[in-house]
Order: structure tokens, then C-alpha cells, then sequence
């Protein structure tokens, strides 16, 4: 996973944007709006890092973050145009790291994979077989 990340990261550095701040944006793209607190929840992240890699994107202009109408204490978040645009990259720059991955891997490859993924995952739901 680090190895992926960092292959990861490396993509999205040629247009600025760290993994956080890709994911971010891949998740508001996908939600259209969304508060602040819900972003974290979903994306598995500290509320403080999240609102530090948000002022970034906020300053970037890619993000536009506006107080909720129906709850004035939450914080609303939707992709401007150029969020967009750099959601757009983040989508082609993972879509390229998946395609070479696909690449790299032959069908008994990915049986392997999935044969072995499933026995982790058992493990997680306590039912090994």
C-alpha cells in the first residue's frame, strides 16, 4: 500500500495536489455538496486535517466552502470550475495508475489477489475458512 501511495502521490504532485487534497476532491466531485463533518466521516480522516487540506483547496480556488442553510453551523463544500478541471487530472492520474497496475497483472495474478484478499478479510470479520 505505501508503494501505491507513494506511485500515487508522485502523479498528483506534477499538478500540486497531495493525496489527501485528491481525495477530497474526488469525493466532493462525486457528492456535489457536502458538508465539512460528513467529508471527514466518509473519507476516514481527522476533522483538523481536514480542514487543513480544505483551506488549501479553498485558496486554490478548486473548493468553495459557504455555511450550510439548513444548519448554520456546518460548512458546505462544492467544486468550483477549477476544482473541476483538477478533479478531472486526479481522475486521469488514477486511471493511469490502475491501468498500469492492470498491465503488470495476468488472470492467475488476479486470482491469486482475490483468493488472498478474501482470506484477510476474513480474518477482519472473524470467520477464517
Amino acid at each position: 500500500m505505501r508503494c501505491l501511495r507513494s506511485v500515487a502521490a508522485q502523479a498528483y504532485a506534477t499538478f500540486e495536489v497531495g493525496s489527501a487534497q485528491a481525495k477530497f476532491l474526488r469525493h466532493i466531485g462525486k457528492h456535489s455538496r457536502i458538508s465539512q463533518a460528513d467529508l471527514a466521516r466518509a473519507t476516514d480522516t481527522a476533522p483538523t486535517l481536514t480542514g487543513r487540506a480544505l483551506e488549501t483547496l479553498v485558496e486554490r480556488g478548486w473548493v468553495r466552502r459557504k455555511r450550510s442553510e439548513e444548519d448554520r453551523r456546518e460548512y458546505v463544500l462544492e467544486l468550483t470550475a477549477s476544482g473541476q478541471r483538477t478533479r478531472a487530472r486526479v481522475e486521469e492520474a488514477r486511471e493511469e495508475i490502475i491501468g498500469r497496475i492492470a498491465k503488470a497483472l495476468d488472470e492467475k495474478d488476479v486470482e491469486d489477489f482475490d483468493r488472498i484478499a478474501k482470506k484477510i478479510l476474513a480474518v477482519f470479520e472473524g470467520s477464517v475458512s
